[in-house]
C-alpha cells in the first residue's frame, strides 16, 4: 500500500515547561582540544554560558575532570572524560506541538515543532522530540535523519533496524527526496534556480560559503512572491550543515528571521524559530511519502 499522506502543521501555540531536576554531564575530550586549558575548552563547547558562569561552576566543585576536581588553567589530554553537575537544570521552553502523522510497524512520521532539538544535547536533555516522544510511549526509535532545532517539520523516524538500516542508506546513496518551504526576505527573479556553493565551518555554530569547503547543491523553486517576501521551495541535493540557510543568504534572499545568516546582523545564537520546514520526505524503494501543508500565517506575512 502506497503510504502518500498530507497534513496540517499544528500552530505551536502551548508551551511545554520541565520543572528543575539535578543533572550530570559527561563529554569527553575530542583530539583537536588536546591541550587547551579547561576554561577556555569549555567556553568554546558551550559558547551560551559566559566565562564568570563556568569559572564559579569549577570553583564549587560542579566541574571534574576524570572523576577528580580541576582548576580553569588545567591542560587537557585527549580522551580526558568532563562531567559538569547542574544541581537545579530549568531547560529552555519549547512548543507542545509534537505529533505523530503516520506509524508503521517499521517507522512512524513526526511532526517536530521549532525550536527544539531532535535529540539531547547541550541545555536540553527532556525538552527534545526523542524525549517527547518517549514520554508518549515511543522507546528506542532510531534517528535516520536530523533538523536543525530552529527548523520545525517532518522528521522520520526508525522503528525497526533492518528499516532504519535500510533508510539511512537510502539517505546516503542519494534515494530520498526532501523538499522545505521558505520564507524569505526579497523576491527571486526567476521561477526555477540552483545554488552550487561549497560549504565549510565558519568558526564555533556558524558555516559559510566558500570555495575551499565540501561541494553542496541546492535546488529551488519560487512558490509566491510578495512585495518584500517570498515562499521558496527547497530541494537539497548533499546534506551539508545549514546548507539551505547559507545558500539562501548566498544568493540574497536569506530566510526572513535568520537571525545567524542575516546581513549586518550580530549573528548571535538563534534561540527562536526560523520560517523554514521540511515539509516532503519520499522514499521511493521503502514505499514512503509524505508531505505537510505550509505555515498558514506565512501567506499573511508576504
Amino acid at each position: 500500500m502506497r503510504n502518500s499522506k498530507t497534513a496540517k502543521p499544528a500552530p505551536a501555540e502551548r508551551v511545554r515547561i520541565v520543572a528543575p531536576y539535578p543533572f550530570t554531564y559527561s563529554f569527553r575530550v575530542k583530539p583537536p582540544e588536546t591541550g587547551k586549558r579547561l576554561l577556555p575548552f569549555l567556553l568554546e563547547r558551550f559558547p551560551f554560558r559566559s566565562s564568570a558562569g563556568w569559572q564559579e561552576r569549577i570553583a564549587d566543585g560542579r566541574i571534574l575532570r576524570n572523576h577528580a576536581l580541576s582548576e580553569d588553567e588545567a591542560i587537557l589530554a585527549q580522551g580526558d572524560l568532563i562531567f559538569h553537575h547542574n544541581p537545579r537544570v530549568t531547560e529552555p521552553s519549547v512548543p507542545d506541538a509534537v505529533r505523530v502523522l503516520h506509524e508503521t510497524p517499521d517507522y512512524l512520521i513526526a511532526y517536530k515543532p521549532a525550536p527544539m532539538p531532535v535529540h539531547p544535547g547541550g541545555r536540553y536533555s527532556r525538552n527534545t522530540l526523542i524525549e517527547i516522544l518517549r514520554e508518549m510511549g515511543y522507546g528506542d526509535l532510531h534517528i535516520i535523519h536530523r533538523l536543525d532545532s530552529v527548523t520545525s517539520g517532518l522528521m522520520l523516524l526508525g522503528k525497526t533496524v533492518p528499516f532504519s538500516q535500510a533508510a539511512s542508506l537510502a539517505f546516503k546513496e542519494g534515494g530520498v527526496t526532501k523538499a522545505y518551504h521558505a520564507l524569505v526576505t526579497g523576491t527571486p527573479e526567476k521561477d526555477v534556480f540552483s545554488c552550487r556553493q561549497p560549504i565549510m565551518r565558519a568558526q564555533g555554530y556558524r558555516f559559510r560559503c566558500d570555495p575551499a569547503g565540501k561541494e553542496a547543491h541546492t535546488s529551488f523553486r519560487t512558490i509566491e512572491r510578495g512585495q518584500q517576501r517570498s515562499i521558496v521551495e527547497c530541494e537539497p541535493l548533499t546534506g551539508r550543515t545549514h546548507q539551505i540557510r547559507l545558500h539562501l543568504a548566498w544568493l540574497g534572499i536569506p530566510i526572513a528571521n535568520d537571525e545567524v545568516y542575516l546581513p549586518d546582523r550580530a549573528h548571535t545564537i538563534q534561540n527562536t524559530s526560523i520560517f523554514l520546514q521540511s515539509s516532503v520526505i519520499s522514499i521511493p524503494a521503502l514505499d514512503v511519502h509524505y508531505s505537510i501543508d505550509l505555515p498558514p500565517d506565512w501567506h499573511a506575512l508576504l
